[in-house]
């Protein structure tokens, strides 16, 4: 069973050895090794396509790939492609859970009753009637609302993302970490959203904006509000930056939240520092290792100390984080 939106159409597709369909079905051909990762520069200059054919060996899609793509109306995906599918001309995960991108140019789609989340940038540059239909059908409600949150958190109002201070005042988050923070929440999450959804949006999105930055330095003193700011805006950092990074955020959405220090099984043997975050949800404390699952693929979200995959995990110590 699906659901139709009034007026446009949503489709995914993506299908290579090099081909695309552009405006006038014009055919833009060549030779080429197989596509595995499909980003916003695979269509740099071609920005007139109309529609895109995923084939089965396409393993990425990067969340901002079509965000230029004023005109593109249909993605489809090869039924053998094992990561990616679509429906109506849009662009899904596998199971259907998860819209990925409906084209800009589509006037209307029918929406699988499967889905439960839009992916950050999945809505990019469609119509603001389309846009709210489509989250009106999409269940996003999970956990407390934003005005049920009780202490300092950020609301999305129409003046933008506020931060309501322990004062219970409203403040623009306009420098410094609250600022980052601030940034990240409010590209990954919108109004309506409950807090346990907005948790799972921003932590796969610091996932997909982060990368690893190698570094042999271990921070002392009072670090962790450095270590998130350069990890949120710059994109980069280490185990202590993504673990500082989520902290904060979480932090920013009405949890408690902390940063582990400790040891893990390293791959050469033995044993190698490492930090991740822990938020508090129902009187229970959670792993959040965002950047471990960076590294490895493996869903390290919401995980209890006594089943987080990777052993030993050794804390010697925690880092309690507030934004207020």
């Amino acid at each position: 069973m699906a659901k139709m939106i009034i007026k446009k159409f949503i489709a995914l597709t993506c299908a290579f050895s090099l081909l695309l369909y552009l405006t006038g079905m014009y055919h833009l051909t060549g030779e080429a090794a197989v596509l595995y990762k499909i980003d916003a520069n695979t269509f740099k200059g071609h920005y007139d396509i109309v529609q895109v054919r995923v084939g089965s060996d396409v393993e990425e899609i990067t969340e901002m790939a079509f965000v230029n793509m004023l005109n593109l109306k249909s993605i489809i995906v090869s039924e053998n492609n094992p990561y990616f599918s679509s429906y109506s001309n849009c662009l899904y995960n596998k199971d259907q859970t998860v819209l990925l991108c409906y084209p800009q140019a589509l006037t209307g789609a029918y929406i699988p009753d499967t889905v439960t989340e839009i992916a950050p940038y999945a809505l990019h540059g469609v119509d603001d009637d389309i846009k709210s239909q489509i989250r009106s059908l999409v269940s996003e409600d999970g956990g407390l609302s934003e005005s049920e949150i009780s202490g300092p958190h950020f609301i999305h109002t129409s003046h933008g993302l506020l931060w309501i201070n322990k004062n219970g005042s409203m403040e623009l988050p306009s420098s410094g970490l609250l600022g980052d923070v601030a940034s990240l929440i409010d590209a990954a999450t919108s109004s309506g959203q409950g807090q346990e959804t907005q948790l799972k949006k921003c932590y796969n999105f610091l996932i997909n904006r982060m990368s690893y930055e190698r570094s042999y330095d271990t921070p002392t003193g009072n670090w962790t509000a450095d270590y998130a700011s350069k990890a949120l805006s710059t994109g980069k950092g280490n185990c202590y930056g993504y673990a500082a990074a989520m902290a904060y955020i979480a932090d920013g959405l009405g949890y408690s939240a902390r940063i582990a220090v400790g040891q893990i099984e390293s791959s050469n043997g033995g044993t190698t520092p490492h930090a991740w975050t822990e938020i508090k949800i129902d009187n229970d404390w959670y792993i959040f290792d965002a950047e471990m699952e960076d590294a490895t693929g493996r869903d390290l979200y919401k995980v209890s100390f006594n089943s987080y995959p990777i052993k030993p995990l050794v804390k010697s110590s925690v880092y309690t984080v507030s934004l207020d």
